[in-house]
Protein backbone atom coordinates (compact mmCIF):
# COMPACT_ATOMS: atom_id res chain seq x y z
CA UNK A 1 0.00 0.00 0.00
CA UNK A 2 2.54 2.56 0.75
CA UNK A 3 4.31 1.57 -2.72
CA UNK A 4 0.92 2.85 -4.32
CA UNK A 5 1.13 6.03 -2.44
CA UNK A 6 4.89 6.61 -3.10
CA UNK A 7 4.04 5.82 -6.89
CA UNK A 8 0.89 8.23 -7.01
CA UNK A 9 3.08 10.64 -4.98
CA UNK A 10 5.41 10.64 -7.46
CA UNK A 11 2.87 11.22 -10.65
CA UNK A 12 1.51 14.47 -8.94
CA UNK A 13 4.61 16.06 -8.06
CA UNK A 14 6.31 14.39 -11.03
CA UNK A 15 6.50 14.35 -14.60
CA UNK A 16 3.38 17.59 -14.76
CA UNK A 17 2.20 18.47 -18.32
CA UNK A 18 0.92 21.64 -18.97
CA UNK A 19 -2.68 21.41 -20.98
CA UNK A 20 -4.47 24.42 -19.46
CA UNK A 21 -7.21 22.27 -18.47
CA UNK A 22 -8.39 24.30 -15.24
CA UNK A 23 -7.80 27.27 -13.53
CA UNK A 24 -7.82 28.42 -9.86
CA UNK A 25 -9.84 31.35 -8.67
CA UNK A 26 -9.92 32.94 -5.45
CA UNK A 27 -13.30 33.37 -3.75
CA UNK A 28 -13.93 35.83 -2.57
CA UNK A 29 -11.48 37.90 -4.92
CA UNK A 30 -10.03 40.31 -2.59
CA UNK A 31 -9.30 38.18 0.75
CA UNK A 32 -9.04 40.55 4.03
CA UNK A 33 -6.89 39.62 7.08
CA UNK A 34 -8.83 37.37 9.76
CA UNK A 35 -10.97 36.20 6.60
CA UNK A 36 -11.03 33.17 4.65
CA UNK A 37 -10.62 32.32 0.68
CA UNK A 38 -11.31 29.40 -1.13
CA UNK A 39 -8.43 28.36 -3.82
CA UNK A 40 -11.35 26.90 -6.70
CA UNK A 41 -10.04 25.05 -9.23
CA UNK A 42 -12.22 25.49 -11.79
CA UNK A 43 -13.34 24.66 -15.83
CA UNK A 44 -12.47 21.24 -15.05
CA UNK A 45 -13.17 18.79 -18.24
CA UNK A 46 -11.83 15.40 -16.54
CA UNK A 47 -12.55 13.98 -13.33
CA UNK A 48 -9.85 14.83 -10.30
CA UNK A 49 -8.26 11.53 -9.22
CA UNK A 50 -6.14 13.96 -6.71
CA UNK A 51 -3.93 16.91 -6.25
CA UNK A 52 -1.18 18.20 -4.34
CA UNK A 53 -1.10 21.74 -2.60
CA UNK A 54 2.09 23.23 -1.85
CA UNK A 55 3.03 26.67 -0.74
CA UNK A 56 6.57 28.05 -1.82
CA UNK A 57 8.79 28.52 -4.31
CA UNK A 58 8.68 24.79 -6.00
CA UNK A 59 6.59 21.90 -5.90
CA UNK A 60 8.58 20.21 -3.35
CA UNK A 61 8.02 17.70 -0.35
CA UNK A 62 9.20 20.86 2.08
CA UNK A 63 6.20 22.77 0.72
CA UNK A 64 3.84 20.24 0.58
CA UNK A 65 0.52 21.00 2.53
CA UNK A 66 -1.21 17.98 1.48
CA UNK A 67 -1.99 15.45 -1.07
CA UNK A 68 -5.56 14.12 -1.56
CA UNK A 69 -7.67 11.63 -3.79
CA UNK A 70 -11.06 12.80 -4.04
CA UNK A 71 -12.24 9.17 -4.76
CA UNK A 72 -10.93 7.21 -1.90
CA UNK A 73 -11.17 9.94 0.41
CA UNK A 74 -7.37 9.29 1.35
CA UNK A 75 -5.88 12.30 2.84
CA UNK A 76 -1.76 12.55 2.94
CA UNK A 77 -0.70 15.99 5.75
CA UNK A 78 2.08 17.33 4.14
CA UNK A 79 5.05 19.43 6.42
CA UNK A 80 2.77 22.76 5.91
CA UNK A 81 -0.59 20.86 6.82
CA UNK A 82 -2.50 22.77 9.81
CA UNK A 83 -5.64 21.26 10.35
CA UNK A 84 -7.12 24.42 11.90
CA UNK A 85 -6.47 26.34 8.82
CA UNK A 86 -7.14 23.73 5.79
CA UNK A 87 -9.77 22.26 4.62
CA UNK A 88 -10.03 20.12 1.17
CA UNK A 89 -12.84 19.31 -1.06
CA UNK A 90 -14.13 16.67 -3.63
CA UNK A 91 -13.44 19.03 -6.83
CA UNK A 92 -10.07 19.51 -5.24
CA UNK A 93 -10.24 22.76 -4.24
CA UNK A 94 -8.46 24.10 -1.20
CA UNK A 95 -9.90 26.38 1.34
CA UNK A 96 -8.30 28.25 4.12
CA UNK A 97 -9.43 30.01 7.05
CA UNK A 98 -8.67 32.88 10.40
CA UNK A 99 -6.28 34.25 7.15
CA UNK A 100 -3.32 36.35 8.24
CA UNK A 101 -0.03 37.80 7.07
CA UNK A 102 1.84 34.55 7.27
CA UNK A 103 -0.90 32.70 4.43
CA UNK A 104 0.52 35.72 1.99
CA UNK A 105 2.46 34.55 -0.71
CA UNK A 106 2.42 31.52 -3.97
CA UNK A 107 0.00 28.29 -4.01
CA UNK A 108 0.93 25.73 -6.20
CA UNK A 109 -1.31 22.29 -7.10
CA UNK A 110 -0.82 19.09 -8.87
CA UNK A 111 -3.67 17.50 -10.51
CA UNK A 112 -3.83 14.06 -11.85
CA UNK A 113 -6.76 13.75 -14.09
CA UNK A 114 -8.92 10.87 -16.19
CA UNK A 115 -7.22 9.86 -18.83
CA UNK A 116 -3.84 10.23 -17.72
CA UNK A 117 -3.90 13.64 -17.76
CA UNK A 118 -1.57 15.86 -15.97
CA UNK A 119 -1.18 20.03 -14.73
CA UNK A 120 0.31 21.94 -12.74
CA UNK A 121 -1.19 25.25 -11.53
CA UNK A 122 -0.25 28.57 -9.39
CA UNK A 123 -1.89 31.14 -8.02
CA UNK A 124 -0.74 34.42 -5.81
CA UNK A 125 -2.13 35.04 -2.51
CA UNK A 126 -2.53 38.69 -1.47
CA UNK A 127 -4.34 39.77 2.09
CA UNK A 128 -6.32 42.75 1.29
CA UNK A 129 -6.80 43.75 5.12
CA UNK A 130 -6.49 46.75 6.77
CA UNK A 131 -3.63 49.06 4.50
CA UNK A 132 -0.48 50.08 6.65
CA UNK A 133 -0.35 53.72 7.29
CA UNK A 134 1.98 55.25 4.13
CA UNK A 135 4.89 57.01 4.70
CA UNK A 136 6.43 59.54 2.16
CA UNK A 137 10.12 59.65 0.94
CA UNK A 138 12.09 61.51 -1.68
CA UNK A 139 15.35 61.24 -3.48
CA UNK A 140 16.24 64.35 -2.24
CA UNK A 141 16.18 66.09 1.25
CA UNK A 142 17.03 69.29 0.12
CA UNK A 143 15.28 69.56 -3.49
CA UNK A 144 16.73 72.29 -5.69
CA UNK A 145 14.85 74.34 -8.52
CA UNK A 146 15.12 73.27 -11.92
CA UNK A 147 16.66 69.80 -10.47
CA UNK A 148 14.80 66.30 -10.48
CA UNK A 149 12.93 65.38 -7.56
CA UNK A 150 10.73 61.99 -6.61
CA UNK A 151 8.66 61.32 -4.28
CA UNK A 152 7.93 57.33 -3.32
CA UNK A 153 4.53 56.30 -0.98
CA UNK A 154 5.97 53.43 0.98
CA UNK A 155 2.91 51.13 1.36
CA UNK A 156 1.36 47.80 1.55
CA UNK A 157 -1.73 45.96 0.58
CA UNK A 158 -3.41 48.98 -1.08
CA UNK A 159 -5.19 48.36 -4.63
CA UNK A 160 -5.19 52.72 -4.97
CA UNK A 161 -2.81 55.11 -4.50
CA UNK A 162 -3.47 58.80 -5.00
CA UNK A 163 -1.87 62.31 -4.40
CA UNK A 164 -2.54 65.35 -2.96
CA UNK A 165 -0.76 69.01 -2.16
CA UNK A 166 -2.38 70.48 0.50
CA UNK A 167 -3.85 74.00 -1.08
CA UNK A 168 -3.21 74.04 -4.38
CA UNK A 169 -2.91 71.34 -7.92
CA UNK A 170 0.36 69.74 -9.06
CA UNK A 171 2.43 71.73 -11.68
CA UNK A 172 2.28 70.19 -15.34
CA UNK A 173 5.83 68.89 -15.07
CA UNK A 174 4.52 65.98 -12.16
CA UNK A 175 3.91 62.41 -13.55
CA UNK A 176 3.16 59.46 -11.89
CA UNK A 177 4.10 55.79 -11.64
CA UNK A 178 1.44 52.88 -13.08
CA UNK A 179 0.82 52.05 -9.67
CA UNK A 180 0.89 55.65 -8.55
CA UNK A 181 3.54 55.17 -5.76
CA UNK A 182 6.02 57.64 -7.16
CA UNK A 183 5.26 61.03 -8.21
CA UNK A 184 8.09 62.20 -10.04
CA UNK A 185 8.78 66.28 -10.45
CA UNK A 186 11.15 66.32 -14.18
CA UNK A 187 12.10 70.19 -12.52
CA UNK A 188 10.86 70.99 -9.77
CA UNK A 189 10.07 74.94 -9.37
CA UNK A 190 9.48 77.22 -6.27
CA UNK A 191 5.92 77.09 -6.71
CA UNK A 192 6.40 73.35 -6.41
CA UNK A 193 6.94 74.07 -2.47
CA UNK A 194 4.43 72.55 0.23
CA UNK A 195 2.98 69.81 1.62
CA UNK A 196 2.07 66.37 0.04
CA UNK A 197 0.31 63.21 1.14
CA UNK A 198 -0.51 59.80 -0.56
CA UNK A 199 -3.46 58.22 0.17
CA UNK A 200 -3.84 54.29 0.05
CA UNK A 201 -6.96 52.27 -0.04
CA UNK A 202 -8.99 49.15 -0.93
CA UNK A 203 -12.23 48.22 -0.50
CA UNK A 204 -12.06 47.44 3.19
CA UNK A 205 -9.54 49.99 4.34
CA UNK A 206 -8.04 53.17 3.50
CA UNK A 207 -4.87 55.33 4.89
CA UNK A 208 -3.75 58.77 4.77
CA UNK A 209 0.22 59.64 5.05
CA UNK A 210 1.44 62.39 6.94
CA UNK A 211 2.30 65.35 5.15
CA UNK A 212 5.58 65.74 3.88
CA UNK A 213 7.16 69.14 3.29
CA UNK A 214 9.02 69.89 -0.12
CA UNK A 215 11.05 73.35 0.44
CA UNK A 216 12.67 73.94 -3.19
CA UNK A 217 15.94 75.75 -2.91
CA UNK A 218 16.20 78.23 -5.45
CA UNK A 219 18.28 81.77 -5.69
CA UNK A 220 19.43 84.25 -5.07
CA UNK A 221 17.80 86.18 -8.12
CA UNK A 222 18.81 89.58 -8.97
CA UNK A 223 20.03 91.81 -5.62
CA UNK A 224 18.90 95.16 -4.53
CA UNK A 225 19.89 97.53 -2.28
CA UNK A 226 17.83 100.58 -0.80
CA UNK A 227 18.68 103.42 1.95
CA UNK A 228 19.92 106.47 2.08
CA UNK A 229 22.37 107.34 -0.87
CA UNK A 230 22.64 111.26 -0.14
CA UNK A 231 24.44 112.06 2.92
CA UNK A 232 26.31 115.38 4.57
CA UNK A 233 29.09 114.83 6.90
CA UNK A 234 27.59 114.17 10.56
CA UNK A 235 24.37 112.21 8.77
CA UNK A 236 23.81 108.16 9.31
CA UNK A 237 23.95 105.76 6.71
CA UNK A 238 21.54 103.60 6.20
CA UNK A 239 21.53 100.48 3.79
CA UNK A 240 19.52 97.07 3.23
CA UNK A 241 20.49 94.63 0.88
CA UNK A 242 17.74 91.83 -0.15
CA UNK A 243 17.23 89.18 -3.06
CA UNK A 244 14.80 86.44 -3.66
CA UNK A 245 16.04 83.44 -2.30
CA UNK A 246 15.61 79.77 -0.33
CA UNK A 247 16.85 79.22 2.52
CA UNK A 248 17.87 82.66 3.79
CA UNK A 249 21.20 83.83 2.20
CA UNK A 250 24.77 84.63 3.95
CA UNK A 251 25.86 88.24 3.47
CA UNK A 252 29.18 90.04 2.99
CA UNK A 253 29.39 93.73 2.36
CA UNK A 254 32.05 95.90 0.42
CA UNK A 255 32.99 99.60 0.71
CA UNK A 256 35.16 100.91 -1.80
CA UNK A 257 36.28 97.06 -2.46
CA UNK A 258 37.84 96.57 1.60
CA UNK A 259 35.80 93.37 2.97
CA UNK A 260 33.39 94.58 5.89
CA UNK A 261 32.81 92.94 8.97
CA UNK A 262 28.98 93.40 8.82
CA UNK A 263 27.43 89.87 7.73
CA UNK A 264 23.72 90.71 8.25
CA UNK A 265 21.74 92.31 5.28
CA UNK A 266 21.81 95.68 6.95
CA UNK A 267 24.59 98.33 6.88
CA UNK A 268 24.47 101.29 8.26
CA UNK A 269 26.55 104.32 10.38
CA UNK A 270 25.57 106.47 13.05
CA UNK A 271 27.81 109.65 12.11
CA UNK A 272 29.14 109.56 8.76
CA UNK A 273 32.76 111.53 7.40
CA UNK A 274 34.14 112.51 4.12
CA UNK A 275 35.91 108.93 3.97
CA UNK A 276 32.18 107.17 4.10
CA UNK A 277 31.72 108.23 0.41
CA UNK A 278 32.38 105.93 -2.50
CA UNK A 279 31.12 102.28 -3.75
CA UNK A 280 28.84 100.07 -1.22
CA UNK A 281 28.69 96.57 -2.44
CA UNK A 282 26.77 93.52 -0.77
CA UNK A 283 27.14 89.72 -1.85
CA UNK A 284 24.14 87.47 -1.36
CA UNK A 285 24.98 83.69 -1.25
CA UNK A 286 22.80 80.50 -1.41
CA UNK A 287 25.10 78.11 0.74
CA UNK A 288 22.50 75.53 -1.11
CA UNK A 289 22.21 76.50 -4.68
CA UNK A 290 25.67 77.35 -4.42
CA UNK A 291 24.87 80.67 -6.57
CA UNK A 292 25.32 84.40 -6.12
CA UNK A 293 24.32 87.63 -6.51
CA UNK A 294 26.02 91.28 -6.21
CA UNK A 295 24.19 95.20 -6.27
CA UNK A 296 26.14 98.35 -5.70
CA UNK A 297 25.10 102.10 -4.95
CA UNK A 298 27.14 105.17 -4.72
CA UNK A 299 26.96 106.93 -1.50
CA UNK A 300 27.54 110.36 -2.26
CA UNK A 301 28.56 112.34 1.17
CA UNK A 302 28.03 115.78 -0.80
CA UNK A 303 24.74 114.95 -1.32
CA UNK A 304 25.01 115.35 -4.79
CA UNK A 305 23.41 113.45 -7.25
CA UNK A 306 24.37 109.61 -7.56
CA UNK A 307 23.56 106.85 -9.79
CA UNK A 308 23.30 103.32 -8.39
CA UNK A 309 25.63 100.77 -10.13
CA UNK A 310 23.73 98.16 -9.48
CA UNK A 311 24.12 95.43 -11.40
CA UNK A 312 25.79 95.36 -15.47
CA UNK A 313 22.93 96.56 -17.45
CA UNK A 314 22.70 99.47 -15.06
CA UNK A 315 26.62 100.64 -15.49
CA UNK A 316 25.40 100.21 -19.44
CA UNK A 317 23.09 102.58 -18.84
CA UNK A 318 25.29 105.05 -17.54
CA UNK A 319 27.95 104.50 -20.03
CA UNK A 320 25.23 104.95 -22.84
CA UNK A 321 23.62 108.23 -20.82
CA UNK A 322 27.58 109.57 -20.49
CA UNK A 323 28.29 109.07 -24.46
CA UNK A 324 24.60 110.69 -24.97
CA UNK A 325 25.79 113.62 -22.65
CA UNK A 326 29.44 113.54 -24.60
CA UNK A 327 28.03 113.36 -27.78
CA UNK A 328 25.69 116.36 -26.77
CA UNK A 329 28.04 118.32 -26.47
CA UNK A 330 30.61 117.76 -29.37
CA UNK A 331 26.92 118.67 -31.95
CA UNK A 332 26.91 121.91 -29.61
CA UNK A 333 30.42 122.93 -29.96
CA UNK A 334 30.15 122.28 -33.55
CA UNK A 335 26.70 124.07 -34.26
CA UNK A 336 28.35 127.02 -32.23
CA UNK A 337 31.42 126.98 -35.17
CA UNK A 338 29.28 126.60 -37.84
CA UNK A 339 26.91 129.67 -36.63
CA UNK A 340 29.99 131.63 -36.42
CA UNK A 341 31.57 130.74 -39.30
CA UNK A 342 27.99 131.74 -40.98
CA UNK A 343 27.90 135.03 -39.03
CA UNK A 344 31.66 136.20 -40.44
CA UNK A 345 30.98 135.32 -43.61
CA UNK A 346 27.57 137.38 -43.88
CA UNK A 347 29.58 140.41 -42.15
CA UNK A 348 32.02 140.05 -45.01
CA UNK A 349 29.57 140.59 -48.20
CA UNK A 350 27.93 143.11 -46.00
CA UNK A 351 30.80 145.33 -45.66
CA UNK A 352 32.08 144.82 -49.39
CA UNK A 353 28.65 145.76 -50.85
CA UNK A 354 28.66 148.97 -48.75
CA UNK A 355 32.50 149.92 -50.33
CA UNK A 356 32.03 153.39 -52.45
CA UNK A 357 33.09 152.97 -56.02
CA UNK A 358 36.83 154.24 -57.47
CA UNK A 359 36.70 157.77 -58.87
CA UNK A 360 37.89 159.23 -62.00
CA UNK A 361 40.58 160.67 -60.66
CA UNK A 362 42.59 158.42 -58.79
CA UNK A 363 43.85 158.42 -62.28
CA UNK A 364 45.03 161.88 -62.16
CA UNK A 365 48.95 162.44 -61.52
CA UNK A 366 49.63 164.71 -58.59
CA UNK A 367 50.17 168.31 -60.45
CA UNK A 368 48.48 167.72 -63.55
CA UNK A 369 45.55 169.61 -64.11
CA UNK A 370 42.60 168.50 -64.06
CA UNK A 371 40.31 168.40 -67.39
CA UNK A 372 37.09 170.87 -67.06
CA UNK A 373 33.88 168.75 -66.81
CA UNK A 374 31.90 169.03 -69.85
CA UNK A 375 29.15 171.02 -67.85
CA UNK A 376 31.85 173.40 -66.55
CA UNK A 377 31.36 175.16 -70.15
CA UNK A 378 27.78 175.88 -69.33
CA UNK A 379 28.32 178.86 -67.31
CA UNK A 380 24.75 180.52 -66.42
CA UNK A 381 24.68 183.95 -67.90
CA UNK A 382 24.69 186.87 -65.20
CA UNK A 383 21.58 187.73 -66.27
CA UNK A 384 18.38 185.27 -66.04
CA UNK A 385 16.90 185.05 -69.23
CA UNK A 386 13.87 185.15 -67.88
CA UNK A 387 14.54 188.82 -66.83
CA UNK A 388 13.38 189.74 -70.40
CA UNK A 389 9.86 188.59 -69.98
CA UNK A 390 8.12 191.75 -68.48
CA UNK A 391 4.48 192.07 -67.82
Amino acid sequence: MKGIIKTVLLILTLDVATSAMTGIQLIPPYPVINGSVMLSITDSKYTVLGVAWYKGPRAEYEYQILVYFPESSALFPGPLYNQSSFTHFANGSLHIKDLQITDEGTYIVNILASKNVKEEMNVTLTLNGPVTKPMITASTTQPKENYPLILTCVISRAMLITWTKRGTRFSSETKLSGDNKTLTFSKIKREDSGEYQCEAQNPYHKEVSDPYSVNVAYGPDKANIEGTLFVRPGSPITLSCSAASFPPTDYQWKVNDKVSEEKTNKYSISNSVTEDQGIYTCVVRNLVTLRNATASVYVNMTAESIIPISNSSSLGLILGLAFAIILGVVLIIIGIICCWKYVTKRMNESSENRQEPLHVYENVKKGQPKEESFYMGLQSTAEDIYTELKP
